[in-house]
């Protein structure tokens, strides 16, 4: 799609195949989720399927790019050159409606409203995110589930439209749940390591963060005052590693994840998908 795009400057071009190298090492899940709802309710294969999954990718890309120029927490190639960056990031949606439109699938234009819906819902959960304001599991929550689910859920529909024509509300269902896992994953490991991606470091809620300020604890006063701006309060890494562990932090949010889990893997039960597709799922909630 890239290398045969007309349009777009020989830099340019260079820039947007360095920035889908970058993507190799993190694997293409939303690509994949498409073609496998594609597979589980087509009646004939069709492998255009596999261009389609590749526009969503690129698609989900843009996103992750402005996500990390937004926060500025993360060494990706793209951040180096933020204003460059933007302008890939206008030449991939383009590109990647450009695909959609001129595929011959009976259903594209169902796909490209639930693309246009998913990915207006996804941009504002990344306001709200930006925003920094959900303190509370509920608001936290439905925030990530904008932000993230939307784009799985994305993924998910668009494979089955194209395959027969509708949408399920189980696949969306199962489908947002398997985004917030992913999120909640990510909020996880970020506080793995006292680095740029921590969002204690920067500040910022996260389930586990969300659970120790609510402890009332000495430690978690201390949290919500250095929150705050209180400048005379200093964090030691150490200590936070073992608040996080001991306070049951981790493993409340361990806990949601797999609640969230059990709700999707009883959805697919439900609906009869086939095993090929049962384990590619449960690969993607581990």
């Amino acid at each position: 799609m890239i290398s045969h795009e007309f349009f777009i400057e020989d830099s340019l071009r260079d820039m947007l195949k360095t920035f889908k190298k970058e993507k190799d090492s993190i694997g293409y899940p939303f690509g994949a989720l498409c073609v496998l709802h594609y597979k589980e309710y087509a009646d004939e294969f069709d492998a255009e399927i596999y261009k389609v999954a590749a526009a969503i990718e690129l698609l989900v890309l843009s996103f992750d790019i402005i996500d990390d120029l937004q926060d500025n927490d993360t060494d990706y190639v793209w951040v180096e050159t933020p204003k460059f960056s933007l302008n890939s990031v206008l030449a991939m949606l383009v590109i990647a409606f450009k695909v959609l439109r001129q595929s011959h699938f009976v259903h594209k234009e169902q796909a490209m409203q639930i693309i246009e819906k998913h990915t207006l819902l996804s941009i504002s959960g990344q306001q709200l995110d930006l925003l920094n304001v959900y303190k509370d599991e509920r608001s936290y929550l439905k925030m990530i589930e904008q932000k993230s689910g939307s784009l799985t859920s994305m993924s998910c529909l668009v494979g089955e439209v194209l395959a027969r024509g509708k949408k399920s509300l189980e696949v969306e269902d199962y489908a947002k749940a398997i985004g917030i896992i992913g999120q909640i994953k990510n909020d996880i490991q970020d506080l793995e390591e006292w680095n740029q991606k921590n969002d204690i470091v920067n500040k910022r809620y996260s389930l586990p963060i969300i659970f120790l300020l609510s402890m009332g604890s000495g430690f978690s006063k201390d949290l919500e005052k250095y929150y705050h701006g209180n400048e005379s309060i200093e964090l030691d890494e150490s200590i936070i590693k073992k608040e996080l562990q001991e306070s049951g932090a981790i493993r409340y949010a361990i806990a949601v994840k797999n609640l969230y889990k059990k709700r999707a893997l009883n959805t697919i039960e439900k609906i009869g998908m086939s095993l090929e597709g049962k384990e590619s799922l449960q690969i993607l909630m581990k």
